[in-house]
């Protein structure tokens, strides 16, 4: 018999319609019936599932006999063989698929962490380094973990080198300051995440740090930042910024 006969002989044997056949097998009702009329002919992938729902040999599925020829049977095994291969490669497509997608997820979460202020993203992103930042501490009254409000957590930026090219807007706790005169903070810190942080006498901080910590404050708080010299364009702002990467220098005001 032909295909188109034999594939309608298992589908009336299994008293299937056309649509319940088509639906078994994920395809429409008229791919069925294309088949059945001589229209068409299944792929590969689909002769297998075939060939699986009717409990039929592939060889039948193809040839339409259990008993093939030599030539038969070495078409067969061909088409086979590719059809596993075929199975092999989307099974290794699809895995390395879902490995670049997860990567991708992965790099943008990163992303999202680093530039949101996230710290506990940031403090598993394997692209950050540690660095240790310096700034003004703020008044006993902001530091206070007694501060329903606050709870003794404060934010503010920290210089990150003394070249005055990176800065970082951090979140943390210190604590109350034991008696330090002029203190300072310094933090090591990756990215947003803080690891360690510590109140530091201003004679240990060197001149140039004093100065970034000083121009970043004057810019935060001044309305008029005519006397900074900032290297920003006019509508440039820090307020939504929790890195910036770009030099800040004070000069001096006539």
């Amino acid at each position: 018999m032909s295909f188109e006969q034999d594939i309608k002989n298992l589908r009336l044997n299994k008293k299937l319609t056309q649509h319940e056949l088509a639906d078994m097998i994920h395809v429409s009702r008229q791919t069925i019936s294309a088949w059945e009329n001589g229209k068409n002919y299944p792929s590969l992938d689909v002769l297998r599932e075939l060939s699986n729902l009717f409990d039929v040999s592939f060889e039948k599925i193809i040839f339409g006999e259990e008993t093939m020829t030599t030539q038969q049977q070495s078409i067969a095994k061909t088409i086979d063989k590719d059809l596993s291969m075929k199975i092999k490669y989307k099974k290794i497509t699809i895995a390395l698929g879902s490995i670049f997608i997860i990567l991708i997820l992965w790099l943008v979460t990163l992303t999202v962490g680093y530039y949101k202020g996230i710290d506990g993203i940031d403090r598993f992103n394997p692209f950050l380094q540690y660095k240790v930042g310096y700034t003004k501490m703020p008044s006993n009254k902001t530091v206070d973990p007694r501060n329903s409000k606050t709870d003794g957590r404060w934010t503010k930026w920290f210089s990150d080198n003394e070249m005055g090219t990176e800065w970082t807007k951090l979140n943390l706790s210190t604590g109350l300051n034991p008696g330090v005169n002029d203190p300072y903070v310094m933090a090591y810190h990756k990215g947003s995440y803080v690891k360690v942080a510590r109140i530091v006498p201003g004679n240990s901080v060197s001149t140039v740090m004093k100065s970034n910590v000083s121009a970043i404050n004057k810019l935060v708080n001044s309305k008029n930042i005519d006397n900074l010299s900032l290297n920003m364009s006019p509508n440039e702002t820090l307020k939504n910024k929790i890195h910036f990467n770009k030099a800040i220098q004070e000069i001096v005001v006539k």
